[in-house]
């Protein structure tokens, strides 16, 4: 109890990263694939974090300075040294940070749970770091139960402002939204990049609005 799952945009957030091997590796990657700026600690960086540093994407450190939790608000461990991992954490925890420790997930405040990435649908599973192999497993299988819908929910998207400006009662909107949610040929359609098809599933979703005459099926 006490974990409560939120998706926060990382744009331009300052991030420390402690730690970057295996683990530490892979949290850069998705740190980075989100927009963060990341300062990385690491003593014996690899020509890889040295080429991320030379371009400009890390601001790589061989050692750490308690000065570098100042600007950076998220801290992530990735230590093999435990003992080093908690007195870090509780720096960082004493000036009010948010810590994400790999080795002890429950001495952190957040931690990262697997993501299946399928575009504008996202889908994360935890077990709150108690069986990460297992929360791995089941990411396996929701991606390949909702490969698709990532068109889908573009589609959807794309669909929605139409709806919200129809001029439509509240119920009616609501009764459309549901109609479209629910008509799983939509995502047939749309793997088959069957446009004749999709468009008549969308004209009796849709009923009584009709599609713009230039309105792109598939973006």
């Amino acid at each position: 109890m006490g974990w409560l799952s939120v998706n926060v945009d990382f744009s331009n957030r300052e991030v420390l990263l402690v730690g970057a091997g295996q683990v530490g590796r892979r949290k850069l990657v998705d740190l980075l694939a989100a927009g963060a700026r990341v300062r990385v600690i690491e003593p014996k960086p690899d020509a890889y974090l040295v080429e991320l540093e030379s371009s400009g994407q890390i601001c790589l450190e061989k050692d750490f300075q308690e000065s570098f939790l100042a600007a950076s608000p998220w801290v992530f461990l990735a230590l093999d040294d435990r003992l080093e991992a908690a007195r870090l954490s509780a720096l960082a925890k004493a000036r009010g940070l948010l810590v994400n420790r790999v080795d002890k997930p429950d001495d952190g405040d957040f931690f990262m749970p697997a993501l299946v990435d399928l575009g504008p649908f996202r889908l994360t599973v935890s077990s709150q770091g108690l069986a990460p192999a297992l929360t791995a497993r089941v990411a396996r299988e929701l991606r390949s139960r909702y490969q698709g819908y990532g068109a889908l929910v573009s589609l959807l998207g794309r669909i929605r402002p139409l709806i919200l400006n129809s001029g439509l009662d509240l119920e009616k909107r609501k009764l459309i939204f549901k109609d479209l949610a629910e008509d799983e040929s939509l995502i047939e359609f749309l793997s088959r990049g069957d446009g004749q098809s999709l468009l008549a599933a969308l004209k009796k979703d849709l009923e009584p609005l009709e599609l713009p005459g230039d309105f792109n099926l598939f973006e």
